[in-house]
């Protein structure tokens, strides 16, 4: 049982560790916005193979917990879902990779823009961090009470898009608009998979399926 239960905490802590370079690209990817630093967002998407290669080490950890110790029900659900939330950590670290190669390719968004997206990526950062707190302390009521986060998120973008179809309607100039947009559903997404690991923790401690649709 000692065995396990190191070999358990070992396996989670791969997990938090590949949580703090995905929260790194989300910071990265919001001073790049700002800055239009070209050479910062290469570095967000040369990050993210880190990013990449700590899933694998966490599901070949998970393999090797799974043939060499027999964990019992509870243990085995903290594998599986350790394995879905790497899966999830790895999407949202693809989608600040997406917001970096947008500032690569394009010049900078109009500064009237700014305060949004900046809003959008500190409610998603704040979202983020409660979240991992949560699975931390495997604490299922803040898990179930922390999806409304990710409302912030949608109604930020909402009102950015009512901005910009503002403007388009006054025949404002609205050059790279359509990337512009495409670029922010990163931020969206990046919520909804945060959303999936506290289902999968919910999962976890009570081995229960929860949906927050």
């Amino acid at each position: 049982m000692v065995k396990i239960t190191t070999e358990l905490e070992m396996f989670e802590e791969l997990i938090f560790l590949m949580s703090e370079k995905v929260r790194k690209m989300h910071v990265w990817s919001m001073e790049v916005i700002k800055t239009g630093n070209k050479e910062k967002a290469l570095s967000i998407i040369e990050l993210d193979e880190y990013v990449n290669n700590d899933e694998e080490m966490i599901n070949r950890r998970a393999l090797e917990v799974l043939a060499l110790l027999a964990p019992l029900a509870s243990d085995l659900r903290k594998v599986i879902v350790g394995i879905k939330i790497a899966t999830d950590l790895e999407r949202i670290g693809d989608y600040a990779k997406s917001v970096a190669r947008y500032v690569i390719k394009n010049d900078k968004i109009d500064e009237e823009y700014l305060p949004y997206v900046e809003t959008i990526n500190n409610s998603f950062i704040k979202f983020y961090d409660a979240t991992m707190e949560t699975y931390k302390l495997k604490d299922v009521k803040s898990a179930l009470e922390l999806s409304k986060l990710d409302e912030e998120i949608d109604i930020t973008i909402a009102k950015l898009y009512k901005h910009i179809e503002k403007n388009n309607l006054e025949h404002k100039e609205l050059a790279n608009i359509v990337p512009f947009v495409s670029m922010l559903r990163n931020f969206e997404r990046a919520g909804d998979h945060t959303k999936n690991i506290l289902e999968h923790l919910i999962y976890e401690v009570t081995n229960q399926r929860y949906d927050f649709g």
